[in-house]
């Protein structure tokens, strides 16, 4: 008897991980579909991008069932966070900046980078 009580739990926790990992899913693909609605929508506008995120996300919220993705990502490792999204970023900023901003920035980029080694 103690076997299928076992059993039991364990395929009840299987059930309860492949929900929360169905809703961790769901949240990111829903977040990149409207991060690039919005960025499409505000092209010639002169709205903030990153304020029309912010106010998605406090939208987000309050769509109950889509919204409890944010709590499952709530607790993920600060490090984890930095070597995925950072290297992106980086790259996104320094791939739209134009030419002549390389150029006027060049002497105190590299100022810092030798700063910091």
């Amino acid at each position: 008897m103690a076997s299928m009580s076992a059993c039991g739990t364990a395929s009840l926790r299987l059930t309860v991980l492949e929900e929360d990992s169905a809703s961790e899913v769901l949240f990111v693909g829903i977040s990149l579909v409207l991060g690039i609605a919005c960025r499409q929508a505000l092209g010639g506008t002169r709205v903030p991008y990153t304020v029309a995120l912010l106010v998605l996300g406090i939208a987000r919220l309050r769509l109950g069932k889509i919204g409890d993705g944010i709590r499952l990502w709530a607790n993920i490792h600060p490090e984890l966070l930095l070597v995925v999204f950072l290297p992106a970023l980086l790259f996104e900023s320094s791939f739209s900046m134009e030419v002549h901003q390389i150029k006027v920035c060049r002497n105190s980029s590299l100022f810092c980078i030798f700063a910091f080694l």
